[in-house]
């Protein structure tokens, strides 16, 4: 876990309105999930496993409880209990949360996510939401060298079945060598598929599947070609051809491939699924992922609804911004410092500071005592890059020096156009 200093902060900030501004524009409504939970509740999510991987304990009543971490579950939690909001409900949050995972490059056991869901439709068109929604984040920052890798993880499981994997455990683990394709080179996953006792024929037609990557109507041409005995196998074929039509049509099938080697490596995950990396920094992982979640509600007993959803790492985008120096040129702290060249303006100071604060102008002045020089060095040194001295001289003539630090410029100025000029400048 780390602390979030004046600079970054800027940033962030600056990023979570870029954020908001795209949900918004979906029509989507912010929320925020509590932070602690019910374990069971968390367990619905993840199974009791998930205790290895996060921040858990028992409360001063006895209650086991966790952090959440994730967004997702929170929601999903939400939505089963609220029968009056009319479906589809979008609903989108930006939240710390808490993994007690391995600190590496990139991933902290404390990070902030942004997180979009829909619940109460079943339709592809959907899961193209949540992915537009992604992109237009990424667009919305200045972000263009990404690419959103698609697949179907009903489409994957159903065509390992037909391959003799089994379901159960077995898929699961087999799900999960799979999700490692990107990161592991082909002979280790073929050494983890042998421990698990699957049979080299099987493992490569597994890779003959799972490297289809292209473009999506591309791929679907492929997919024909592939003999899929199982109904949900056809039926998530189809899936995905909706899903590319809405691409298109949505204008925003250029930033997608079709990828099968994408599964998304958690269990509750049962349809389209995508993640999205920057080309430029694939070592941060990807930078948004999500998917369909149709049974996840339904674990908390009241609703059953289906749901599809997206999430991004704030940290990973933010690295990603910094390396593409996306992040403008922010002002922090006060734009304009009033200093007091003598202790009988110091009235007027205060005054004047709040005439610029009331125009929406962040200034501030000498609360120290400081004389006139020790007032300018604190100026400099906090990087402010304005200064008007007010003295005798100044309240009487009702004119002020407008200093320029970084330039070593000044302007005279008649006081009462003081808030307008400085808002004037950049």
């Amino acid at each position: 876990m780390k602390d979030i200093g004046p600079e970054e902060m800027v940033h962030r900030l600056w990023l979570y309105e870029k954020i908001r501004e795209v949900v918004l524009r979906y029509g989507f409504r912010m929320v925020e999930p509590t932070t602690l939970e019910n374990l069971k509740t968390l367990e619905a999510k993840s199974g009791p496993g998930i205790r290895d991987e996060i921040y858990w304990f028992k409360d001063k009543g006895g209650r086991s409880l966790g952090l959440r971490f994730d967004l997702t579950v929170g929601l999903a939690r939400m939505v089963a209990g609220r029968f009056d909001l009319p479906e589809p409900i979008r609903l989108a949050a930006i939240g710390g949360n808490w993994r007690y995972d391995e600190p590496q490059f990139a991933r902290y056991r404390y990070f902030t996510q942004w997180d979009v869901e829909i619940f109460g439709s079943a339709s592809s068109l959907a899961d193209a939401e949540a992915i537009c929604v992604g992109i237009d984040i990424l667009t919305n920052v200045g972000l263009k060298d990404f690419v959103v890798r698609i697949s179907n993880r009903k489409l994957t499981e159903s065509y390992l079945k037909q391959l003799g994997v089994g379901s159960g455990e077995k898929m699961e683990q087999c799900l999960r060598i799979i999700d490692k394709v990107r990161k592991e080179k082909r002979a280790n996953l073929e050494k983890e598929f042998r421990a698990i006792e699957v049979s080299d024929s099987i493992v490569d037609r597994m890779f003959s599947y799972i490297s289809l990557v292209g473009n999506p109507n591309a791929v679907l041409d492929q997919l024909a070609t592939v003999n899929l005995t199982d109904g949900e196998a056809r039926q998530a074929v189809g899936d995905l051809k909706t899903l590319a039509d809405a691409l298109a049509a949505f204008g925003r099938i250029d930033s997608c491939l079709y990828d099968m080697s994408i599964v998304r490596g958690i269990g509750y995950y049962d349809g389209i699924v995508f993640e999205c990396f920057d080309k430029g920094g694939e070592d941060l992982g990807s930078i948004f992922g999500g998917g369909r979640y149709d049974k996840l509600c339904r674990v908390y007993g009241k609703r059953d609804i289906p749901a599809t959803g997206v999430a991004g790492g704030v940290e990973r985008m933010m690295i990603s911004l910094e390396r593409a120096k996306l992040f403008p040129e922010s002002q922090l702290g006060s734009k304009v410092f009033i200093a007091s060249a003598q202790d009988r303006s110091r009235l007027e100071v205060l005054r004047l500071t709040q005439t610029l604060r009331d125009n929406g102008i962040p200034a501030e002045f000498d609360l120290k005592g400081r004389p006139l020089g020790k007032q300018m060095e604190y100026a400099n040194s906090a990087h402010i890059p304005y200064l008007v001295v007010i003295g005798p001289q100044e309240i009487e003539s009702k004119m002020a020096k407008l200093k320029d630090l970084a330039a070593r410029t000044e302007t005279s100025i008649p006081l009462d156009e003081l808030p307008a000029r400085l808002r004037s400048l950049s």
